[in-house]
């Protein structure tokens, strides 16, 4: 299986998961997110290459979930932390750099597959 194939399965277990684990069936979370059940279906099943965002956005909020949760799983390239910290807080660009920095080593502290302690 590709890597894109495997992601696609991924994302739809991953799904899956968390659609069960709310207790909701393929039409009641199709509905609550407003999307196609056949849709959700597909998804699920990992038979649909690069699903609509958009689409994801609406799983993710009806299932009261991080949309950056299913992106990861969708293989979605998410924007870096400087970016995020500029669009979400107005910090000057030395404070966004400390961060950066701080974060980096909280990183590199808990990361399981670079010895962290985890």
């Amino acid at each position: 299986m590709g890597d894109a194939a495997e992601k696609n399965m991924q994302l739809g277990a991953h799904l899956r998961r968390l659609r069960e684990a709310e207790g909701h069936s393929i039409r009641g979370l199709a509905a609550a997110a407003n999307v196609d059940a056949t849709a959700l279906s597909r998804i699920e099943r990992g038979l649909v290459a690069s699903p609509d965002p958009r689409t994801l956005y609406r799983l993710a909020r009806a299932l009261g979930i991080e949309v950056a949760n299913l992106y990861e799983y969708a293989g979605y390239d998410l924007p870096g932390f400087a970016p995020y910290l500029r669009v979400k807080y107005d910090l000057p660009d030395e404070a966004i750099a400390q961060l950066e920095a701080h974060f980096e080593l909280i990183n590199e502290r808990y990361r399981p597959d670079e010895g962290g302690g985890r």
